[in-house]
């Protein structure tokens, strides 16, 4: 005996099309950086310099511990941050978060050009400019307009270079 009245899901999962499977990927891998950020929100918030150190080692927030290093390492000059391996830590298979030198002693632009870069420590290439916003502007309890504002700013103070060949702003819109 079937049932019409409740479709079956894995009948349609199996019937989707590549586009489909790319979109519920994105949604789902969406979802789960906005609950990472809540997380985090609510272990640490609000955030400031001590709670962040703290945060940068807690499995719960981030894959690797964190390190903060006020150097360009391998950074573009569209950059105001960069990840990469930690060799100081490989028996925890720790990160660096190479800042701007012009943000050591900036709390105020520390915590979102971290909080920014925290979806790339996790999870690579996978994650776009728009999760970092999104889990940024959640960690911090501020709006997506409002965070991104501020991303633009500290990119404008640092001297951060647009990405696009005549981009105005650092790449930011107005």
């Amino acid at each position: 005996m079937s049932c019409t009245c409740h479709p079956d899901p894995i009948r349609e999962l199996r019937s989707a099309s590549a586009e489909e499977w790319v979109r519920i990927g994105e949604e789902s891998l969406r979802q789960h950086l906005l609950a990472q950020a809540v997380v985090a929100h609510c272990r640490y918030g609000p955030l400031d310099l001590d709670r962040l150190e703290r945060m940068l080692r807690d499995t719960e927030c981030l894959r690797h511990p964190v390190r903060l290093v006020y150097e360009f390492g391998e950074m573009g000059l569209h950059q105001f941050a960069q990840p990469d391996l930690d060799w100081r830590n490989t028996e925890e298979d720790g990160r660096v978060l190479y800042l701007r030198p012009t943000l050591r002693g900036r709390p105020d632009d520390i915590l979102p050009a971290v909080a920014y870069m925290i979806p790339v420590i996790n999870y690579g290439d996978v994650v776009n400019d728009e999760h970092c916003v999104e889990y940024g502007a959640t960690l911090l309890g501020l709006t997506s307009e409002e965070y991104y504002g501020r991303i633009c700013r500290l990119a404008d103070e640092v001297g951060a270079e647009p990405r696009l060949a005549g981009a105005k702003d650092g790449g930011c819109a107005g």
